[in-house]
């Protein structure tokens, strides 16, 4: 593989690694995992455990268990892991006491098979999760060129986001009132007042996402270098000791430059 062709394989990949809105809308094509390798499946419950997702993937044990506590809610809004204790365990070990040796076990994790779809689509450091990634997006005809430019373009919202929060956490070190919270997230709200007259909150609302979720795996490619473009512009005034309402006024004033 070159390394033209694999940096665009890299960049296919972050569109599901980076973005959980992505991972659900293709989490019910979980029949391409059998396309990669077979799916060892546990006959009476149709699931695996922890151990046998972790053989899946060709990983250590402890990085599907750490890859699951970090995506906790996601996993559990979706029922895709469940965890048996008690009743529920001994029941489960009484079903496949001749598929599994479970002796000494007080807690169990299930996971069924779009769970493990989905560890798929989050894990970086298994070459059969790549696989799996590479057959979701390039395979099965989900417009190639049209992911990798989100996904590029993604990437450098990334890495602008991170220099215009150094930018401003520069720009409030000598005032210790001022609560982070509020630091980045009038930063935050300028830039997209800028561009849509509207807040973060609002824009959630309009594209129907949580709270907690990342707005920008909503905003299309163009809308991305929209952001970035005034991002830069904003970081670069912080660098040159601005005020924010002196920036705020630059920019407002500027509206048209930045669309």
């Amino acid at each position: 593989m070159t390394d033209q062709v694999s940096m665009e394989f890299n960049g296919n990949e972050l569109i599901l690694i980076e973005s959980r809105t992505m991972r659900d809308e293709y989490i019910f094509k979980d029949s391409v995992m059998d396309k990669v390798k077979i799916v060892p499946l546990l006959p009476q419950s149709f699931e695996l455990t922890i151990e046998m997702a972790a053989n899946y993937y060709e990983v250590e044990i402890e990085t599907v268990r750490t890859l699951l506590k970090r995506h906790r809610i996601e996993f559990n809004e979706y029922g895709e892991t469940k965890i048996l204790k008690g009743k529920s365990l001994a029941d489960f070990k009484t079903m496949v006491q001749d598929e599994l040796s479970l002796s000494g076990i007080n807690s169990l994790t299930l996971i069924t098979r779009r769970g493990l779809l989905r560890i798929g689509m989050l894990l970086t450091e298994s070459e059969v999760a790549k696989s799996i990634r590479n057959y979701l997006l390039n395979v099965e005809e989900l417009a190639p060129d049209e992911v990798r430019q989100w996904a590029i373009e993604r990437e450098i919202s990334k890495r602008e986001r991170r220099l215009l929060t150094d930018s401003i956490q520069e720009f409030y070190t000598a005032v210790s009132d001022v609560d982070d919270r509020f630091k980045y997230a009038n930063f935050t709200n300028l830039v997209y007042r800028t561009l849509w007259d509207t807040d973060a909150r609002h824009l959630k609302e309009v594209y129907d996402i949580e709270k907690n979720d990342l707005l920008r795996d909503a905003f299309s490619t163009e809308d991305l270098k929209k952001v970035v473009k005034v991002e830069r512009a904003i970081a670069g005034m912080l660098n040159l000791d601005f005020s924010y309402d002196e920036i705020k006024d630059r920019v407002f004033g500027n509206k048209e430059r930045f669309q």
